[in-house]
């Protein structure tokens, strides 16, 4: 598949990267449209602690489900979902024991800890931190980007 990563920080490659496998407790998510936020500047500047490139830039996902990994219950393959900047938390730091589930002392942040939507076709989720969208919410045609080969 293509994704648009961060190999450098500071700039953006077109990478053919495998279409990933969920593992446990994961859902591989078919992209329909990614947003732009300014907080991906975090993944392309190296700002945020942690990030390992490359790195696939992109938290607001919308898609549908195509994968389920080993353990997931809940959704099904087929669902609309979204994938926000909350990508996990640990459920042990005393932020999460308090339920302040974002400020967890160990948060994932899609597009930041794992690759995020700026690719096609797909990309992964922890299936519980994903967000339904409704049937009736349609979803905009993504915008296409062309790059040079």
């Amino acid at each position: 598949m293509k994704a648009f990563a961060v190999r450098t920080p500071g700039s953006f490659e077109a990478l053919e990267v495998p279409i990933p496998t969920p593992g446990y407790g994961e859902v591989r998510v078919r992209i329909a449209a990614c947003g732009v936020c300014h907080s991906d500047v975090f993944t392309v500047q190296n700002i945020y602690p942690g990030i390992v490139f490359p790195r696939t830039p992109g938290h607001e996902i919308a898609g549908s489900i195509d994968a389920l990994g080993p353990g997931v219950t809940g959704v099904a393959v087929g669902d609309r979902v979204g994938v926000g900047w909350h990508g996990g938390h640990d459920g042990t730091c005393a932020s999460c024991v308090h339920g302040d589930f974002i400020t967890c002392e160990n948060l994932n942040v899609s597009g930041i800890s794992y690759d995020g939507g700026y690719g096609t076709p797909s990309t992964w989720s922890p299936a519980n931190v994903l967000a339904p969208i409704p049937d009736g919410l349609h979803l905009r045609k993504p915008l296409r980007l062309s790059v040079p080969a």
